[in-house]
């Protein structure tokens, strides 16, 4: 059977005038890394248009409800809607849900559910082809040191391709990656290998 060239979307579970960048980084080129130590990365609310292969969703998925609390493992669908909010400096009094990047120091691109943002997401745009495995590595920070205090929850899922289901990994899972309230300490590294399926 032949292979066709895959293109990997892994997620952290548009409308005119917002742009994205969904062009994948061809992995058998070399490994890819994100950065977010540039504020020029991120400059105006809503564009990608600086960060290649990668893009922040909204992630409203239940508009007619107010849904708390929901597992993001169960989160197989995705949302269109691009977001991010630009060079935010205060993530304790930051109420806005969605994706904000934050010009502190160590520098990071962040995540808030709300009622409107109910599962905000990054997706990483990767193209597999020719390469043997697909390791994904990455830091979960709490920066939000105020008085509000909610379990964090964060999934890693993938899918092939730019259509149809996300696809859950159980090893990047983690049940709660804050500590408040009143703290902001808790760093989490994550390093998980994808299923065989996603490399070709």
């Amino acid at each position: 059977m032949k292979k066709t060239p895959l293109t990997l979307i892994a997620s952290l579970m548009t409308a005119s005038g917002l742009l994205a960048d969904t062009t994948p980084h061809v992995l058998s080129g070399g490994s890819f890394s994100q950065n977010w130590s540039s504020a020029g990365l991120i400059t105006v609310n809503d564009s990608w248009s600086g960060v290649p292969s990668i893009t922040g969703y909204l992630g409203d998925l239940f508009p007619s409800t107010s849904t708390t609390g929901v597992d993001p493992r169960t989160i197989v669908t995705s949302n269109g809607v691009v977001d991010v909010i630009a060079n935010q400096t205060a993530p304790n009094t930051n109420t806005a849900g969605g994706v904000a990047e934050f010009a502190i120091t160590n520098p990071v691109v962040a995540l808030q559910g709300s009622g409107t943002a109910d599962a905000p997401y990054l997706s990483i745009f990767l193209n597999t082809t020719g390469v043997p495995a697909v390791t994904v590595s990455y830091k979960l920070r709490d920066i939000d040191g105020s008085a509000d205090n909610a379990a964090q929850q964060v999934a890693l899922q993938y899918r092939i391709g730019s259509t149809g289901d996300f696809t859950d990994v159980p090893a990047g899972y983690v049940s709660d990656a804050s500590s408040g309230p009143t703290l902001a300490t808790v760093e989490t590294t994550m390093n998980v290998t994808l299923p065989g399926a996603v490399v070709g």
